[in-house]
């Protein structure tokens, strides 16, 4: 090679290393910035730290007064342990960094299968970006996190089963450990029962392995603590009536939201590209697909699994795309580009952040959070106080307030159906609402904005109001 080519080279690498860099460090870079919802993350902060404490998982309901004693199957302790262990060494920093470390290890994996599907450094990290974009909504701190970084994990060993096809056996770790951390362990057998298809089509000889190898996922997904009780409570979540029509990401996806505009605007990008390629699609590889747009489309939840399918997909053939050479860039520059990324993810941790007195909470940090009525229920509660809740702070008083109960908190399905209908009926004041008020003890209500008929009703019965702000309004039950 002469040498007057040698440093060319060099700059043409140091770009590609550059693109790799930016598709992880941007997302990571993102999940440090962006706050974190109180709705799902503080009640599993409140239940890692009941079992860190008492080296025992729940199996009741001890923070409500609506559903106190009912049979609590806590199949997300083990991500419950890990948010409380992470909390209680490291703060809401520790919890910003473990966020952003699962991004990282999600989108890192992404990018590894594009790559090794064949797919240049830019366009790798263009796909990876594009697929953190779509799951984004998604990707909030929570037990459903670790599922996502479990379901990528056994992706990539999927995708190097032919490979390397002693690295399938790991599926099986990988659904263990899942299966004692979020609910979505259910996809691992689906995972391998597509790549078993894949391979029967193709006359692969490890077929058959694959096959065991779906097969020992179903088995390793029993090892919990609920033994195959596991698989009720996962199917069970998603015809739960309370669920379905309480929770929006558990409703069909629609083009009314974010979410669901780019969910289906990757799919029809991913149509786009099917029909320009001008090519016969193998019919698994349409089965991949159509799975995880069923999955994606039934329910908005599922949209979090999509993207990184898709990729996986259309990295393996579908982008008849030829690979274009790097422009040369200059290495100074494009190290300056990366210790700015960098030095931005540093500078942004909540280490930095001035805490907010009233909630102990860096500022924006946390979402659903309210701190002028958190301060004023600190102040006022009483051990044994019971609290009428607005149902998406119930999961963040549990956790600031313990010494009180809620009535309702972010554990939709866990409340049993009549608890909901007695909850709604009170705060539309439907005939009974005031017995229902004195069977429950209610001493403190907190009502918001939009609540004003509720308010009126509260008033003409002597409840007091002893805070309000813009979030909401603290009360007080007569003679308290």
């Amino acid at each position: 090679m002469p040498l007057r080519t040698v440093p060319r080279y060099r700059a043409a690498v140091s770009m590609s290393r550059l693109w790799l860099f930016l598709a992880v460090a941007l997302p990571v870079l993102a999940a440090v910035m962006a706050p974190m919802s109180s709705v799902d993350l503080t009640y599993q902060l409140r239940a890692g730290g009941d079992i860190l404490d008492t080296r025992t998982i729940p199996t009741v309901d001890t923070w409500t007064f609506t559903a106190a004693g009912v049979p609590w199957v806590d199949q997300q302790w083990g991500a419950q342990v890990i948010l409380g262990a992470v909390y209680r060494v490291g703060g809401w920093t520790g919890l910003v960094l473990l966020r952003a470390a699962l991004t990282g290890l999600i989108v890192g994996l992404t990018l590894w299968i594009a790559r090794r599907r064949g797919l240049d450094p830019r366009l790798a990290a263009f796909l990876t970006v594009l697929a953190f974009i779509v799951a984004a909504p998604a990707m909030a701190l929570r037990p459903q996190l670790f599922g996502m970084a479990c379901f990528v994990v056994a992706l990539a060993l999927v995708v190097a089963r032919r490979e390397r096809p002693r690295a399938l056996w790991l599926v099986a770790l990988v659904t263990l450990a899942w299966a004692n951390l979020h609910g979505s362990f259910i996809l691992a057998p689906i995972l391998l029962g597509l790549a078993w298809i894949e391979d029967l089509a193709d006359r692969s000889p490890r077929a058959r392995t694959t096959f065991v190898a779906a097969l020992l996922t179903v088995f390793a997904a029993c090892i919990t603590p609920f033994g195959p009780g596991v698989w009720t409570y996962a199917a069970g979540l998603t015809s739960n009536p309370s669920v379905t029509a309480r929770t929006t990401e558990w409703q069909p996806t629609s083009l009314r939201d974010a979410s669901g505009l780019l969910f289906f605007g990757s799919v029809a990008a991913v149509a786009t590209v099917i029909a320009r390629g001008g090519r016969r699609i193998p019919w698994p590889t349409l089965l991949w697909l159509g799975v995880f747009i069923a999955i994606g489309t039934l329910a908005q939840r599922g949209v979090a699994w999509w993207p990184f399918v898709a990729v996986s997909v259309v990295s393996g053939g579908l982008l008849a795309v030829t690979p274009r050479p790097i422009a040369p860039g200059s290495p100074a520059v494009n190290a300056v580009v990366a210790t700015l990324v960098v030095a931005a993810t540093i500078a942004l941790l909540p280490f930095w952040r001035p805490v907010d007195g009233r909630t102990g909470v860096p500022v924006v940090v946390l979402t659903d959070a309210p701190p002028g009525i958190t301060k004023a229920v600190r102040e006022l509660v009483r051990p044994g106080d019971r609290i009428l809740d607005p149902q998406r702070w119930g999961s963040w008083l549990e956790f600031s307030v313990p010494v009180a109960k809620v009535a309702v908190d972010s554990r939709i399905e866990f409340f049993p159906a009549n608890v909901w209908d007695a909850y709604e009926r009170v705060l539309a004041g439907v005939d009974g609402w005031q017995r229902q008020l004195t069977d429950w003890d209610v001493t403190i209500a907190i009502t918001e904005p939009s609540q004003t008929a509720f308010e009126d009703r509260l008033r003409v019965l002597g409840w007091v109001a002893r805070y309000d702000d813009p979030d909401g309004t603290v009360w007080t039950a007569p003679g308290r």
